[in-house]
C-alpha cells in the first residue's frame, strides 16, 4: 500500500506542475533518452594461455561506455578493475602494480555494461614453460612413406595428426597451458608445403577447450611438393622446429592428349595454331600429383610460345604451347625450386624425360619485317680510334616500310658509353643489354635498351655473358676482365630501376649459359666451372684445364661443357656431377657449342671441323640419377684453321652461320665471308659480300630468310638467305645517319686524322688535293675525307682517297672522284678523315 501511495503522489505532483505557469519555460531543455548497446566485445576474444604472476590487458567495446571486468575464478585470476588481468592475486583492483603468483587453473573473464554481458574469454594459468616437444600422435593409418606425405593418392592427399606437449622441467603440463599455436615456415618463394587445419571435436587425445575446440593437435596435409619446418607456441614459448615433406617430385612425363605415354616427341605444325600438352608429374611415393607447380619453357619463344596452368584437371600441369611463326622450338614442363621441391637443400630440380620439338611453318602469304640495330666499338678500340678522340656511339635501327621496300637506317640512338657486346634475349619482350669494358670509376655500366630507350647500370661493366632464357629475359651475367678486381656481376631485373646486382670475385669469366627454367646458370673462368643458382650457394668445380664454351641440353637435364683437351663433357644439372663415362674427344679443341632446336642434338665447332652431337636420355629420369648416351660425327668446313667469333643456327635447326678470323696479323685477319653449314644435307659453303667487304658481325631475322652483316665497308648488308645474295647495302653517311660523332651543335666528325688543304688540281672527273698533314696517322686509300672551307664549293665535299701522291713542290696530295672540281691554289682548306665506325656489332630482334 505505502509503494502504491508513493507512486500516486509523483503522478499527482507532475500534473500539478504542469499546470501551474511557473513550472513552464519557452525554452524546454530535452534529455535524449540512453542507448542501451545490443552487445559488448571483449578483446582478445580468444583463449588466453598465461604463466602464473603475469598479466593480460583486457579492453571492451563499445566505447566510451564504462565496463565491469569479471573473472569466474579470482584464485587464479584476479582482474583489475581498468581491465588488467594477474595470473595471482593483484595488491590492488583500483590501483594494480604487484601481481602475485598463485596457483593454476583455469578462469573465464568477461566485460560488461548496463546488463549486457560479453562472451567468456578463457585463461589458462600455468606453470612457467620450460620446453615444448611435437610428436606425430601415435595409431594414425599408415601412410606409403614414412618420410613425406604424398599428394597423389586417389582417396586425396596424405596428412599427419601432431600433437603439442609442454613440460616444466620434466613435468608435462600440457593440459593445463592451454591453446597451442601452430605455424610454418614455408622456404622463400614457395607456397604452403603443408595445409595446416584444427582437428574436429571429438578426435582421441586431444585437449579440449570449454568451447569443445582442440588445444593441442593439428593435421598437416600434403600440398606443395617440398620440405618445410612447423613449430608451435605456447604462451609465447616455441617449440624447436621440425621438418615436414610433401613428398618431392622424380619424374615428369610432357605428352599431348592424343599420345598418353609421351612417345611422340616432334611436331610439325602450322603458325597460328596452338597444342596441349599434358604434364604428370610422379613423386617418391610413385604417385602421379595434380596441380603441382610445374615451370613451362620455350627455347625460342619468338617461334613456339608457352603458357601453363597448374591447377583443376587430372593432371599436374596443362602447358598450351602456341606456334607464333616460322622456326623451331623445343618446350619443357620442370619441378623447378624454389616453387616446386620447394626447400631441399641442394636444391632438387627435375626435368622432362625429353623436350617437345615443335616445327613452325609459316602459313602466311606475309611474311614479318624484322628490325636490325648497328652500333660500333670504335669509339674506344685503339686501332680505330688511336688519338681517344672525343666520341659518342650510337645504336641505329634498320628496317622497311613494308615487305617491298627497301631497309633503311632510321633515327641514331646516342649510347652513353661505348658497348664491347650487344645481345638480345630470346624473347622478343625483353630487353637488350650492351657491355661496356669499365665502369670508368662508376661513371658508367651495362646498358639496356628497349624501344627506343638507354638506361645504364652503374658500376656494372663486362661483357654480356648470358641472358636468362625466362620471358623477360631479366636476369644477365656479365663479365669485367678490364677493371681491378675483375669481377662477376649477376643483374636481376636488369633492365628496369629496381635492378638488383649480385657481385662475384670470378676472375676472367669467358662463357656462361643458363638451364632451359633460368635456374642455374653455369659460368666458365679458365679451368673453373662456377655453378650459380637462385636456391644453392655458389659451386666451383676444377676442370683440370681451359674450358671454352656450355651449353645446356635442351630437356634442362644435363650441360655439356667444351675443353679442355679436345674433350666434350657433360654435366648433370640437378647436382652438378660430371658423367664421365660419356665424355667425348674431337679431332682439335671445340670452341663453341651450340644446342639445336630439335631438342636431341648439339653442334660443336672444332675448326677446321665442325661435329654434330647425338644425345640419347636414360629412361626414366628418377631424381638425380639422369644418365645419357652421346654420339658424334665430323665433318670439315674446308676452311682451314680459324678462330670463330660468332655461331648461330637458323630458327629452323637447318643451317648454321659461323664468322671467324685467322691468327695472321697482328691484328688477326678477319675471314672475307661468312661460312654457312647446311645441316640437314652435311655440307658447307660461303656467302660473299658486295664490294669485297669483310664480315665483322651478323644476325638473322626471326623467321631465317634474311641475314643482316656488318661490314668494314661501313655498311650493314642484307643477304637472302635462300640465294646467299647480298641484296641491300645500308650506309650510315654522317650526318643524317652517323654510327658515331664527335662534340659540336651541329655534331661532328670524330677525326683520325686532320689536314690542311693547301690546293686543289682538276683533271677529268678527279681532284687531286694537295695538303700537309696536321694530326692523325698518314692517309690510306680507300679512306673518307670530308673537305671544307674551299674557296670553290665544288671542292667541298666527302670522298674515298683513290690515289695517294706529292705535288711539284714536294707536298703530299690525295685524290679523289670529283668531277665538279675547280683547280684552286693557295687555300686554306681543312681536310678531315674520321675514324672508321664500321657496323661491327649487328643484332636483329627476336
Amino acid at each position: 500500500m505505502g509503494k502504491f501511495y508513493s507512486v500516486l503522489c509523483l503522478i499527482l505532483a507532475v500534473i500539478s506542475c504542469a499546470l501551474l505557469p511557473s513550472c513552464g519555460s519557452s525554452n524546454p531543455t530535452k534529455i535524449a533518452p540512453q542507448v542501451l548497446p545490443t552487445s559488448v566485445t571483449i578483446n582478445p576474444s580468444q583463449p588466453i594461455s598465461l604463466e602464473s604472476g603475469k598479466t593480460q590487458a583486457f579492453t571492451a567495446t563499445p566505447a566510451p561506455d564504462t565496463f565491469l571486468f569479471e573473472s569466474s575464478n579470482p584464485n587464479v585470476l584476479t582482474i583489475a578493475t581498468n581491465g588488467l588481468a594477474c595470473a595471482g592475486t593483484w595488491n590492488s583492483l583500483t590501483a594494480p602494480t604487484v601481481c602475485t603468483p598463485g596457483p593454476t587453473g583455469v578462469a573465464q573473464v568477461t566485460a560488461s555494461t548496463l546488463g549486457v554481458t560479453s562472451t567468456p574469454v578463457t585463461v589458462y594459468v600455468h606453470a612457467p614453460i620450460t620446453s615444448v616437444a611435437i610428436n606425430k600422435v601415435a595409431g594414425q593409418p599408415q601412410t606409403l612413406r614414412t618420410d613425406c606425405l604424398s599428394k597423389g593418392p586417389a582417396q586425396g592427399p596424405e596428412s599427419w595428426l601432431l600433437e603439442a606437449h609442454a613440460f616444466n622441467g620434466s613435468t608435462d603440463i600440457t593440459s593445463s597451458v592451454g591453446p597451442f599455436s601452430w605455424q610454418q615456415i614455408n622456404p622463400t618463394g614457395a607456397g604452403d608445403v603443408m595445409l595446416l587445419t584444427t582437428p574436429p571435436n571429438g578426435t582421441q587425445g586431444c585437449l579440449l577447450s570449454p568451447q569443445g575446440q582442440c588445444l593441442n593437435q593439428q593435421r598437416i596435409t600434403a600440398s606443395t611438393p617440398g620440405v618445410s619446418q612447423i613449430y608451435t607456441t605456447a604462451s609465447g614459448f616455441n617449440s624447436q622446429p621440425i621438418s615436414v615433406e610433401t613428398c618431392r617430385i622424380e619424374k615428369i612425363l610432357v605428352s599431348t592428349t592424343g599420345d598418353p605415354t609421351g612417345s611422340q616427341t616432334s611436331f610439325l605444325v602450322s603458325s597460328g595454331g596452338s597444342t596441349t600438352l599434358n604434364a604428370t608429374a610422379t613423386d617418391i611415393a610413385g604417385q602421379a600429383v595434380t596441380n603441382v607447380p610445374l615451370t613451362w619453357s620455350t627455347s625460342n619463344p619468338a617461334s613456339v610460345g608457352i603458357s601453363g596452368v597448374n591447377t583443376g584437371g587430372i593432371f599436374s600441369s596443362v602447358g598450351t604451347a602456341s606456334a607464333s611463326s616460322t622456326g623451331q622450338g623445343t618446350v619443357i614442363a620442370s619441378c623447378t625450386p624454389p616453387t616446386c621441391n620447394a626447400g631441399i637443400k641442394p636444391s632438387l630440380p627435375i626435368y622432362p624425360q625429353a623436350a617437345i620439338n615443335f616445327e613452325v611453318e609459316n602459313t602466311s602469304t606475309t611474311p614479318a619485317i624484322p628490325t636490325a640495330y648497328a652500333t660500333t666499338t670504335a669509339c674506344t678500340d685503339p686501332l680505330a680510334n688511336p688519338s681517344g678522340a672525343a666520341c659518342t656511339p650510337t645504336l641505329v635501327p634498320i628496317t622497311a616500310a613494308s615487305t617491298t621496300s627497301q631497309f633503311a637506317a632510321g633515327t641514331p640512338i646516342p649510347l652513353p658509353a661505348s658497348p664491347n657486346t650487344f645481345t638480345f634475349g630470346n624473347s622478343s619482350s625483353g630487353s637488350a643489354y650492351l657491355g661496356v669494358d669499365s665502369t670508368r670509376f662508376g661513371q658508367q655500366g651495362v646498358m639496356a635498351f628497349s624501344g627506343s630507350t638507354v638506361s645504364t647500370a652503374t658500376n656494372v661493366a663486362g661483357k654480356v655473358l648470358a641472358i636468362s632464357p625466362d620471358t623477360s629475359n631479366s636476369t644477365v651475367i656479365i663479365s669485367d676482365t678490364f677493371d681491378t678486381p675483375n669481377q662477376l656481376f649477376i643483374c636481376s631485373n636488369c633492365s628496369g630501376s629496381g635492378r638488383t646486382v649480385t657481385s662475384l670475385l670470378i676472375k676472367g669469366a669467358t662463357a656462361a649459359a643458363f638451364s632451359p627454367d633460368s635456374l642455374k646458370a653455369y659460368i666458365l673462368a679458365g679451368s673453373t666451372l662456377y655453378v650459380y643458382s637462385k636456391t644453392d650457394p655458389l659451386q666451383s668445380i676444377p676442370l683440370g684445364g681451359a674450358a671454352t664454351d656450355v651449353a645446356f641440353h635442351p630437356e634442362g637435364g644435363f650441360a655439356f661443357v667444351s675443353g679442355p683437351s679436345n674433350l666434350i663433357s657433360p654435366y648433370r644439372t640437378c647436382d652438378n656431377s660430371q658423367l664421365s663415362s660419356a665424355n667425348l674427344t674431337t679431332s682439335n679443341n671445340p670452341l663453341i657449342l651450340r644446342a639445336l632446336p630439335d631438342g636431341n642434338t648439339l653442334l660443336a665447332l672444332d675448326p677446321p671441323n665442325i661435329d654434330l652431337i647425338s644425345v640419347t636420355l636414360s629412361n626414366p629420369l628418377l631424381l638425380c640419377t639422369g644418365t645419357l648416351t652421346d654420339t658424334s660425327t665430323s665433318f670439315n668446313l674446308g676452311q682451314g684453321s680459324f678462330t670463330p667469333t660468332q655461331f648461330f643456327i637458323s630458327p629452323t635447326g637447318s643451317t648454321a652461320y659461323i664468322l671467324g678470323e685467322t691468327s695472321a696479323g697482328p691484328p688477326p685477319t678477319r675471314l672475307p665471308f661468312v661460312v654457312v653449314f647446311n645441316i640437314d644435307a652435311r655440307t658447307s659453303s660461303v656467302i660473299s659480300l658486295a664490294n669485297s667487304a669483310t664480315p665483322l658481325s651478323a644476325s638473322l631475322s626471326p623467321g631465317g630468310n634474311l641475314l643482316f652483316v656488318g661490314a668494314d665497308d661501313g655498311a650493314v648488308h642484307i643477304v637472302d638467305t635462300a640465294s646467299g645474295v647480298d641484296t641491300q647495302q645500308v650506309t650510315f653517311p654522317f650526318q643524317t645517319n652517323p654510327l658515331c660523332f664527335g662534340p659540336g651543335t651541329p655534331s661532328t666528325q670524330v677525326p683520325l686524322s686532320q689536314l690542311k688543304i693547301l690546293g686543289a688540281a682538276q683533271n677529268g672527273s678527279l681532284t687531286t688535293y694537295s695538303y700537309s698533314l696536321i694530326s692523325g696517322p698518314p692517309l690510306k686509300i680507300g679512306q673518307s675525307v670530308t673537305v671544307s672551307n674551299m674557296s670553290d664549293g665544288g671542292n667541298i665535299g666527302t670522298f674515298i682517297i683513290s690515289a695517294l701522291g706529292t705535288d711539284a713542290s714536294g707536298n703530299p696530295t690525295f685524290t679523289v672522284t670529283n668531277s665538279l672540281g675547280v683547280t684552286a691554289s693557295n687555300q686554306s682548306g681543312v681536310g678531315t678523315v674520321p675514324i672508321s665506325c664500321n657496323p661491327d656489332l649487328v643484332v636483329v630482334k627476336p
